[in-house]
């Protein structure tokens, strides 16, 4: 039990393979996915590979474990296959480095989000003004101009990470929930812009809303899956770090990875 527990907890993270001969094993950290189908695209590129026995991708944990036939395939060309589909393989951190990372990105999640909602109330105000008050205040053009200027920055900036997401999604072949946000939001944007060459309505500030709606639900997701990780790397660091064998008939404590098949252990 020990021996498993101590296994698992090395393998969070770790992007060195487990050698068993020609088959090897390696648990890789990913980076840039934000849906399932971001893990699907990562998978099916890993199994695509010659020399690949089995790939699975955790969206949660953010990893993915790989056996491999080393003969044919190394941890190197496993790592470009990833890189290839858009996404990044983390290096190797220390327990504490990986929990100040959780912590950053939920950090990031939450400024992103309070900085979309800063320009897409007024937005949200002054559409209501409209609707209710029945005209564009001050003006036409100015209520245009003004939909397009304060949408700008929620789409293009505090929305930059999804449209890139979106874009190497789309350059590699697949579609995520990103493509999805993209499209809707640019499409909406470009309402704003158009609307003073053409009489057709002007959607940019709903291009923010759903730029803020979205972001709302990647902090929550954010919050969910870092808190969780942080558990369950706690969780793993209570595993046993030391065993009891018997050698000669003497009790003598070891280090779990020092223990083998056929050791007699001694469990208290």
């Amino acid at each position: 039990m020990a021996e498993k527990m101590e296994k698992a907890a090395q393998a969070i993270g770790n992007d060195e393979p487990e050698d068993n001969g020609k088959i090897q094993t390696v648990t890789l950290k990913l980076g840039g996915m934000t849906c399932a189908s971001c893990a699907q695209t990562i998978e099916k590129a890993l199994k695509n590979e010659p020399g690949v026995n089995f790939a699975s991708v955790n969206i949660a944990t953010e990893q993915g474990s790989v056996t491999y036939d080393s003969t044919l395939i190394d941890l190197d060309k496993l790592k470009l296959s990833v890189e290839n589909t858009g996404y990044t393989v983390i290096e190797n951190g220390s327990g504490k480095t990986e929990e100040n990372e959780d912590e950053r990105k939920m950090t990031g999640a939450r400024k992103r989000m309070f900085i979309a909602w800063g320009f897409t109330v007024p937005i949200i105000i002054w559409m209501l003004l409209e609707m209710i008050g029945g005209i564009a205040w001050p003006s036409q053009f100015a209520f245009d101009m003004g939909m397009v200027l304060l949408a700008l920055p929620v789409v293009f900036w505090i929305g930059w990470p999804t449209l890139r997401s979106a874009f190497k999604a789309v350059t590699h072949g697949s579609a995520n929930m990103d493509v999805l946000i993209a499209m809707g939001t640019s499409i909406s944007f470009l309402t704003g812009p158009v609307t003073f060459f053409t009489p057709v309505a002007n959607y940019a500030g709903v291009a923010a809303m759903i730029m803020s709606f979205h972001l709302t639900g990647r902090f929550i997701e954010t919050v969910a899956k870092g808190r969780a990780s942080q558990a369950i790397k706690r969780l793993l660091e209570l595993g046993a770090k030391t065993a009891h064998i018997l050698v000669d008939g003497v009790e003598k404590e070891v280090p779990v990875e020092d223990v083998r098949v056929g050791d007699i252990m001694v469990v208290r």
